[in-house]
């Protein structure tokens, strides 16, 4: 074999190798059913109704382990509290990306007004804001509301937002 061809062999090798190993990453970065990862490891079961369709855990926000519904899909982040009028038992939603993010938020779909609070991977807060509904639910012309920050965690509440960071209980 030529030196040229063992070349171009080598050249498409490493470009597979460059667009592969970053795919492989983030697919494994995700639980394999398409799940960011929750941090800290924490434990994830079933949510109670109305939110039948999204896991719940517990996280420690400004002293105390309250429970809140997570949002771990692009499915369920995108779905987030649009036609909800409140997180019932739950001190929220917490949006998980499988990696930093600076995903925007809207309010389509919301009708009553949010806080968010927006978290780095390991949980410092980096960021919040307070969310209110599209004016004249003019849907085109929602706000946009992005973090100043790259975060991995965002929890949206429907009253104050937690002034702390986010950390496990126990």
């Amino acid at each position: 074999m030529s030196r040229r061809a063992r070349l171009t062999i080598a050249a498409a090798v490493a470009l597979i190798s460059a667009i592969g190993i970053p795919v492989l990453a983030v697919q494994l970065a995700t639980t394999g059913n398409g799940r960011a990862p929750l941090p800290f490891g924490l434990p994830a079961r079933e949510a109670s109704p109305p939110f039948a369709a999204f896991r719940e855990t517990n996280v420690k926000l400004d002293g105390s382990c309250r429970s809140v519904v997570v949002a771990d899909t692009e499915r369920l982040r995108e779905q987030g509290l649009r036609g909800y009028s409140g997180s019932g038992a739950y001190a929220g939603m917490l949006f998980v990306s499988a990696h930093d993010t600076d995903t925007a938020f809207t309010m389509a779909g919301v009708t009553t007004p949010l806080e968010i609070s927006w978290y780095s991977a390991g949980g410092t807060r980096v960021g919040g804001a307070h969310l209110a509904p599209c004016p004249n639910r003019d849907q085109a012309h929602c706000p946009v509301y992005r973090s100043r920050r790259r975060y991995r965690l965002a929890l949206e509440t429907f009253g104050a937002s937690p002034s702390g960071g986010i950390a496990p209980c126990g």
